[in-house]
């Protein structure tokens, strides 16, 4: 299985209401900074961050990642966030399971991971004609739409402009085409791109070549898949 690190702000409420009441924005770049690092640091291990909620971040890594060495690396990047003060609890498993409690171990067994990216049809021309707060509306709601009914299989994230990710195991694939399809598909046109590999940054990068496929050659299907 992959490793989940669970990124906690563990002292967000208090360190949000010592900011005075000229404060949102200074939150704001905060959190972007800190999943700015979390991305970047991830990378270096072929690992994928999720902003998620903010004040908890996650991060995807593979099965052969040093947990020794992640936390080592980590530490050197929170000095950046003081005074904030970060835990950070690593689960096997992907981050529904470490979200929804399971059992935290220290050695993780190789899995693969399956992510799969939804492109909308027509997202910009629909901005045009639509304006530009119906459609982001509109993402939202598909996106929550489709967490409620997954939530035990997957994470539902919403990454910007008409890109929603799903990340689960290859075994639940056909479940979760199937709450596209009823979910996504029958109220707009969506193109999908899979990726699977045992590492979650490499999974990225083959769903986002699976929708680049679909694009480029216009085909009928609505899913295309690519396994490393």
């Amino acid at each position: 299985m992959t490793y989940t690190a669970l990124v906690r702000l563990t002292n967000y409420k208090q360190w949000t209401e010592s900011l005075g009441y000229d404060r949102e924005w200074v939150i704001q770049v905060t959190q972007s900074e800190i999943y700015h690092n979390l991305q970047l640091l991830s990378k270096e291990f072929n690992g994928f961050a999720l902003p998620l909620r903010y004040d908890v971040q996650v991060v995807i890594l593979p099965s052969n990642t040093s947990a020794n060495h992640f936390i080592n690396k980590l530490n050197e990047v929170v000095v950046k966030w003081l005074p904030i003060r970060v835990g950070v609890d690593l689960y096997c498993g992907l981050p529904h399971e470490a979200l929804n409690n399971s059992v935290k171990s220290g050695e993780c067994q190789s899995s693969e991971v399956c992510v799969i990216h939804l492109d909308l049809n027509n997202f910009t021309s629909q901005s045009i004609y639509k304006g530009f707060y119906r459609p982001y509306v509109e993402v939202l709601n598909m996106s929550c739409r489709l967490a409620l009914r997954l939530m035990d299989k997957s994470v539902v994230q919403y990454l910007g402009g008409d890109n929603v990710v799903i990340i689960t195991y290859p075994h639940n694939l056909d479940e979760v085409l199937e709450a596209i399809r009823d979910e996504v598909i029958r109220d707009m046109g969506v193109k999908v791109g899979v990726g699977i590999s045992e590492y979650p940054k490499k999974a990225f990068e083959l769903a986002a070549k699976a929708l680049s496929i679909l694009r480029a050659e216009k085909r009928s299907s609505e899913c295309f898949i690519i396994k490393e």
